[in-house]
C-alpha cells in the first residue's frame, strides 16, 4: 500500500512538472485528451489519494 501511494504521489507530481514544458506520461495523456479540466482533476486526486495512502500507512506502523 505504501508503494501505490508512493507511486501516484510521484507520477501525479512527475506529470504536473511534464505538463509545463508541453509533454505528458504515458497514463495521463489518456486522462489529459478529454480535456484539462477533467485531467486536472484528476491528477489532483491521485496526488492526494497517495499523499493519504502514504500517511495513514505510516501511521498504523506506529
Amino acid at each position: 500500500m505504501l508503494i501505490l501511494g508512493f507511486f501516484l504521489f510521484v507520477s501525479s507530481i512527475l506529470d504536473f512538472i511534464l505538463n509545463l514544458v508541453g509533454l505528458s506520461l504515458y497514463g495521463y495523456d489518456l486522462i489529459d485528451r478529454q480535456g484539462f479540466l477533467v485531467g486536472l482533476v484528476f491528477k489532483l486526486l491521485c496526488l492526494t489519494a497517495g499523499l493519504t495512502m502514504v500517511y495513514f500507512v505510516q501511521n498504523v506502523r506506529k
